[in-house]
């Protein structure tokens, strides 16, 4: 324990269509290793879809190692049966812990990871800001069995060792990005595409949810990236999606946010509405279409903008930002 970076307390809320290994039914009951650690639920009797409600902790030394998970079922006079297992990963969730956030709107999504070839994610799982915690829901997909999937969620139990977690590079704020629009997109299938946006900034990659069959897509929808350097850009790519192929891409851009943030750290209180804080004029070093203002506009500092798409032969995109500092 001398060595550990804190507790992890894993709630072990539920499975969901679990498979069947008695007659028609099963007793099961989760297995929790990381390392020399095991941990176990109890068995919940004759349910595809147990209630656990189970908190479990381990204690985290080395974040690098992944935390595996077996669901097994009970039987009184022979070896349990299998049920599947899975793995998650702790990295993405250690990280942010490892910024001191406090002081978040409840609910306030930090950032979202999702699902891959590399993990067990059913969907995309998201680490929040709720009740003054930091705190990631997942569901797992289970392996090596024809269907289940475990509901969990993560919190961080700090201590002694809990300041080695701490970042050198503190997080300076939140842009929130409220993606608006694309406009004369770029056809990728017959005479249509099925576009959506990915936005990347470090390791966090967020996803907009796919229009079918329109060239100029209304999405609409919000996103919280956490920022530790303003200077560096949000890329955004616009894609193609595809059934049966790789998603084709539909081309991209950078989106500046310095100069927000520039305005941003004025603290401005007070100022009639619409007021117009800065401008910013397209040029050959960034993606505007046409001037970009930043202005007060409901007691916030927010910046509209239209993106020419780059390395594509026609589209933009519109979406509106918004500085949030930390408290």
């Amino acid at each position: 324990m001398e060595n550990s970076l804190g507790l992890l307390r894993i709630h072990m809320q539920r499975g969901v269509n679990l498979a069947v290994r008695d007659m028609k039914s099963s007793d099961p009951y989760v297995i929790v290793k990381m390392g020399k650690q095991k941990l176990k639920t109890r068995v919940v009797k004759r349910s595809l879809n147990p209630e656990w409600n189970e908190l479990l902790t381990l204690s985290i030394s080395d974040p690098n190692v992944p935390i595996k998970l077996f669901v097994y079922d009970r039987d009184t006079f022979t070896f349990d049966d299998k049920m599947g297992d899975a793995e998650f990963d702790i990295g993405p969730f250690l990280q942010v812990i490892s910024m001191g956030l406090a002081g978040l709107p409840d609910g306030t999504v930090i950032t979202k990871v999702g699902p891959n070839r590399q993990n067990c994610l059913a969907e995309d799982s998201c680490i929040v800001f709720s009740n003054g915690k930091v705190v990631q829901n997942m569901v797992l997909r289970l392996r090596n069995v024809e269907c289940g999937e475990v509901e969990l969620q993560l919190q961080w139990i700090a201590t002694s060792g809990s300041k080695r977690l701490l970042s050198r590079n503190r997080v300076m704020g939140f842009l929130k990005i409220h993606v608006q629009r694309g406009i004369n997109l770029a056809v990728r299938d017959i005479v249509t595409s099925d576009p959506y946006v990915v936005l990347k900034l470090g390791k966090q990659k967020l996803k907009s949810r796919v229009m079918k069959a329109n060239v100029n897509p209304e999405w609409n929808e919000d996103f919280s990236l956490y920022v530790t350097d303003p200077k560096l850009p949000v890329e955004l790519c616009v894609y193609d999606k595809d059934t049966f192929s790789f998603d084709d891409k539909m081309g991209e851009a950078e989106i500046e946010i310095a100069p927000l943030h520039k305005a941003a750290k004025m603290h401005l209180k007070g100022i009639p509405d619409g007021t117009v804080l800065s401008k910013i004029q397209p040029s050959n070093q960034n993606c505007l279409v046409e001037e970009s203002c930043i202005t007060w506009t409901g007691g916030r500092v927010v910046q509209n903008m239209i993106l020419r798409l780059r390395n594509v032969e026609c589209g933009e995109v519109e979406l509106q930002l918004q500085w949030a500092d930390v408290s």
